[in-house]
Formats: structure tokens, sequence, C-alpha cells
């Protein structure tokens, strides 16, 4: 019994096909990776900005709710509300939240600074404190580089220490604070005070 010619690939068209299948394989796994990779990148850096922008909402919250009310030191020396330097501001804000009801006052005294390459806000439970009263740091930002206040005078002026010179203890017009990050380089915002 005589078959006819049988039809199939020949090892050539076998490895032909293989060789393509191959190319197309790593060129889909190649672009795939670089996707990957991008999309990795995209959320660290949006992980970086949300920090960042948490940061600025946190420091221009406490500016925007400054109260004159000057608040005695451990040393029981007399603290204007806000003194501030060029690199640091300590100072009294009003509205702090007490959804737990505790016996206490809705003032709370703060102090934003630079410690390393961290933006720290540090806090008091109370406003008049005493050598036992516990500080609370907290760090607000990573990969900071620099820090600077400014102060705007009721007379237009830009000071880098408030009060000037022990001059009246009231509020500045505007506060404007300079950032240097890591991730985003400078940021610079005016918070006109109330």
């Amino acid at each position: 019994m005589m078959r006819g010619p049988q039809r199939g690939y020949t090892l050539v068209e076998v490895l032909i096909a293989v060789t393509v299948f191959a190319i197309l394989a790593g060129t889909v796994y190649a672009a795939l990776n670089t996707l990957s990779q991008a999309a990795f990148v995209h959320r660290e850096r949006s992980a970086e900005l949300a920090e960042l922008q948490r940061a600025l909402v946190r420091l221009e919250t406490d500016l925007r709710q400054l109260t004159v009310r000057p608040v005695r030191a451990s040393d029981r020396q007399l603290l204007p509300a806000l003194a501030g330097q060029a690199g640091q501001l300590e100072a009294t804000r009003a509205g702090w939240a007490n959804p737990q009801q505790h016996r206490r006052s809705q003032l709370q005294r703060f102090a934003w600074s630079a410690n390393g390459d961290r933006l720290v806000r540090t806090s008091w439970s109370v406003t008049d404190r005493t050598p036992a009263t516990p500080a609370v740091a907290e760090e607000v930002l990573a990969g900071l580089e620099g820090l600077e206040f400014g102060y705007y005078s009721a007379d237009g002026r830009w000071l880098e220490q408030w009060p000037e010179d022990g001059a009246s203890a009231g509020l500045p017009r505007a506060v404007r604070y300079r950032m240097e990050t890591t991730g985003f380089g400078q940021v610079e915002r005016i918070v006109v005070l109330p």
C-alpha cells in the first residue's frame, strides 16, 4: 500500500518560526519591563509629592490659625505669640481640635524647624509649659535641604526675626517660607495672617 506524500514543516521552517517568536517575545518583555519601571517611578514620585503637600498644608494651617497669645516658657520667661528666626518659628495657634473632649485648651503651642534633612513640627500639650511638660516632635517631611522663614512687618519690610529687637509682640502681616527639597526643588509661599 502506498501512502501519499506527507506534508509537514521542515526543521528550517520550525527554527525560523521559533526565532521570530523569540524576537517578538523579547521585544514585548522589554516593553512591559519599561512600563513597569515607569509605573514604579511614578508611584514613588506621587508618594513624595503627597508627603510634600501634606507638610505644606499642615504648616499653612498652623500659620493661618495664629493667635495673639503670649506664653510662659519653662523658665517662666514670657514668650511672644510668634517668636521666629530665619530657620525656625514657634507660635501659638487656635482651633486645636478636641474630639475626645479632654479637659484642655483649644490653643496649642507649636514650633517648625529643620533637623538635618527632615522638617520637624514640635508641639506641647499646654501653652504655658513647665520643665516637666513633654514636647512631641514629629517628622513631617523627609528630603529637606533648606528651610527659611521671613516676617513681613507693618512698615512693609521683610525681617529675618520676629519680633524685631524686642518690638511689639503682635503678629506680622505675613509669613514667608522657603523650603529646598531634594525631589522638587524650591517651594516658596507667603501666608497672609489674619
